[in-house]
């Protein structure tokens, strides 16, 4: 069995022996629905796509794994918890060490999810590993690292970028707008 499987058998399992509670009170906390069967699967879900593409940019599979963990440990090394909705299909959890290193927003943007006929996430809400309320330093400077790593690959004909620090108190809600897509689809609706 590879890294990978090992890993989300025991995320699983781990959910399973909690009740899901700790997902639980990480969608409260964000104020997103109670659903953590949603959050178990697509968490599995996101951190096999974010794992591929760190390793193919170098990164050690193992270490990106470990700090994924179920119960995450609160180290310097793993700080803050970014939770994908993916256009409410699904949401999914990783956690990053301050750099952000481990993590592309860019190749998750672009990233096909089959199962749901579509590419990329709407929305990403950052919080810290110890529930403490992000300052405005670290929401300026998670602004400008999102805004880097999105427009690294992309232009703001692709995708606008909008940023959120009222609407979940002490978290930081970044909205993502697919400029091709999701405008297609709101002119169709008016």
């Amino acid at each position: 069995m590879n890294f990978f499987n090992k890993w989300a058998k025991r995320f699983r399992c781990d959910a399973v022996m909690d009740g899901a509670a700790l997902l639980r009170d990480h969608l409260r906390r964000l104020e997103l629905p109670d659903e953590p069967v949603k959050l178990l699967e697509g968490t599995i879900l996101l951190v096999s796509a974010a794992a591929a593409y760190s390793e193919n940019e170098g990164g050690d599979l193992k270490e990106f794994l470990a700090q994924q963990a179920y119960r995450p440990a609160l180290d310097p090394d793993t700080y803050y918890s970014f939770t994908f909705n993916l256009r409410d299909h699904t949401y999914g959890r990783i956690i990053t060490p301050l750099d952000k290193k481990t993590l592309d927003l860019a190749d998750l943007w672009g990233h096909p999810w089959k199962q749901f006929k579509m590419c990329g996430y709407n929305e990403i809400r950052i919080s810290r590993l110890d529930n403490a309320p992000l300052s405005v330093l670290e929401c300026d400077r998670l602004e400008k690292t999102i805004t880097d790593d999105i427009f690294f690959d992309y232009t703001d004909d692709d995708v606008m970028i909008a940023f959120d620090r009222q609407a979940v108190q002490g978290i930081l809600v970044a909205y993502l707008l697919d400029m091709e897509t999701d405008v297609e689809i709101e002119s169709k609706n008016e």
